[in-house]
C-alpha cells in the first residue's frame, strides 16, 4: 500500500467514520511478488546496474574515517559540503514579521505570524507562548510530516477551532490525537509551526479551486480532500524535477525556510536563544535532523521515525520512502544520513524509531544508530546522542512524545 493508498483509507475513515481504517501501515510490501522471503527489487532487471553503484557509495567524509580527528574541524569541512549540496542560498532578506492572528488559549497564546524567508516567500506559522512559564522560555521548533496527506500543514501539530474530522482522524493515526505543538507549550516551551512548501497554506492550488479548497473550510468534503491529497501527490516529481532544472533542490529549499523561521523564533522576547531545540515525525524528522546540523542555535534535536543508513534502502524502499523531497544529489558519496546526524556536534541528538517501521529496512535503521553512537563516542561526546526504538509502526505516539519531550526538557534545561 503507498501513502496515497493509505491516506485515502484514513480519510475516508475520517468523514465515514469507518473503523479500521486508519490501522493500515503505509509503504508496506504486502502482495508484491517474493523471492526468497523478500519483495523483487523494484526496479527489475535494472537493479544489478544500482546494486553496484549503491555498493560503491561509501560516504568518504564520515566522522569516522581514520582522517578525521577533530570534530569541531570535521563539522565546519562537512557543513560546507551539505550547504553546496543544497543547491540553495537565495538573498538574505528583513523576515518582516506580520501577527496576522492571536488567540488565548488560557495556558498559552497563539499567533499566527507570517515570516519572510527570502525576497519572495512569506512563511505562514503558528506560535505559541506559554503564560506562566518563567520567561525567557526554552523553545522547539516544530515540524511537520509529509503523510501523503497535503491538505494541512503545520495544523497536524497545532490545536485550531473547528479541527476537520479528517485532520482530527489523521492525528489519532500518527499522534495518538494529540496536537505536539500544544502538548509542548503547555510544558512550558515555546513553540513554532510553520507549514512547508507543498503543504497546508502553501500547498498546490489552482485558479479555478473552489473557495471552499482554497480556504480549507469545514464545508470540503471528503472527496475534496481525496482529490487534492492525489493532485499533490502526483505533482511531487514535477516540482522536484522543475527545482533540479532552476538549479536548486526542493530540500534545499526546505531547509532554508526551517532555518530562517527559527531565526525569526530567536528575535522573540519570550525565547532563551541559549535553549532552542526541534522535533519532528518522519519528513519532519528529515528537516529536524537538517535542522540540528546546520543551525547553530539548536541545541536539541529530536527526530522521530526516519534514521536510517540510504544505501540498504536502494532495493525496495526508494519508491514509498526516498521521495523529491528528500534527494540531494551527491549528498551520499560524502555523508549518510548518520553522518548528517553527526553534525549536530556539539549539540544533542535523539532519534527514535518504530520495529515495525516498513518505510526503511530495519537492518538500515539500526546499523544508522550504531553509527551515531561510534560517531559521538570518537568525538567524546557519548552522552550527547540517545537512540530509542519502540515496538511500533510510523508514528509518534503518546509514549514516544512523552520521552522526546522529556529528553528535550532534559537537554534544553
Amino acid at each position: 500500500m503507498t501513502r496515497r493508498d493509505f491516506m485515502k483509507a484514513t480519510t475516508a475513515g475520517a468523514i465515514a467514520s469507518t473503523a479500521g481504517a486508519a490501522a493500515a501501515e503505509p509503504g508496506g510490501s504486502a502482495g508484491l511478488p517474493q523471492t526468497q522471503g523478500q519483495p523483487l527489487p523494484d526496479l527489475g532487471t535494472h537493479w544489478p546496474i544500482f546494486e553496484k553503484l549503491s555498493a560503491k557509495c561509501r560516504p568518504k567524509m564520515s566522522f569516522l574515517e581514520d582522517k578525521y580527528t577533530d570534530p569541531v574541524a570535521w563539522a565546519e569541512e562537512a557543513r560546507a559540503v551539505l550547504l553546496a549540496d543544497l543547491h540553495y542560498a537565495p538573498e538574505a532578506c528583513d523576515p518582516a514579521p506580520e501577527v496576522t492572528d492571536r488567540a488565548d488559549l488560557g495556558a498559552y497564546i497563539r499567533e499566527r505570524v507570517m515570516i519572510g524567508t527570502t525576497p519572495v516567500t512569506r512563511v505562514p506559522a503558528y506560535l505559541l507562548i506559554p503564560k506562566d512559564a518563567p520567561k525567557p522560555c526554552p523553545a522547539v521548533v516544530c515540524l511537520h510530516d509529509h503523510g501523503g496527506f497535503y491538505f494541512w500543514g503545520k495544523e497536524k501539530l497545532v490545536q485550531i477551532e473547528g479541527e476537520h474530522p479528517a485532520l482530527t482522524e489523521y492525528k489519532k493515526v500518527y499522534y495518538s490525537g494529540r496536537s505536539i505543538a500544544d502538548e509542548l507549550a503547555k510544558r512550558g516551551f515555546v513553540t513554532i509551526v510553520p507549514d512547508m512548501l507543498h503543504w497546508g497554506e502553501r500547498g498546490l492550488y489552482l485558479e479555478d479551486d473552489p473557495e471552499r479548497i482554497k480556504k480549507r473550510t469545514l464545508d470540503v468534503t471528503a472527496q475534496d480532500i481525496l482529490d487534492f491529497n492525489a493532485r499533490s501527490w502526483a505533482h511531487e516529481e514535477l516540482i522536484g524535477r522543475t527545482a533540479l532544472t532552476c538549479g536548486v533542490t526542493w530540500p534545499g529549499i526546505l531547509t532554508w525556510d526551517d532555518r530562517r523561521v527559527t531565526d525569526y523564533l530567536l528575535t522573540r522576547s519570550e525565547v532563551d536563544p541559549k535553549r532552542v531545540g526541534c522535533c519532528g515525525l518522519s519528513l519532519g524528522s528529515v528537516r529536524s535532523i537538517y535542522l540540528g546540523a546546520l543551525h547553530p542555535a539548536v541545541r536539541a534535536s529530536a527526530a522521530i521515525c526516519w534514521m536510517a543508513e540510504y544505501q540498504p534502502m536502494a532495493r525496495n524502499h526508494v519508491r514509498n520512502g526516498i521521495g523529491f523531497t528528500k534527494l540531494v544529489p551527491g549528498l551520499y558519496s560524502d555523508l549518510d544520513w548518520p553522518d548528517v546526524g553527526g553534525l549536530h556536534l556539539p549539540g544533542c541528538l535523539l532519534t527514535v524509531n518504530g520495529l515495525q517501521d516498513k518505510l526503511y529496512p530495519l537492518e538500515a535503521a539500526k546499523a544508522a544508530v550504531d553509527k551515531l553512537e561510534r560517531i559521538y563516542a570518537k568525538a567524546g561526546a557519548s552522552s550527547n546522542y540517545e537512540g530509542v526504538f519502540f515496538d511500533g509502526p510510523h508514528e509518534f505516539n503518546a509514549e514516544m512524545q512523552e520521552v522526546a519531550f522529556a529528553w528535550l526538557a532534559e537537554k534544553l534545561a
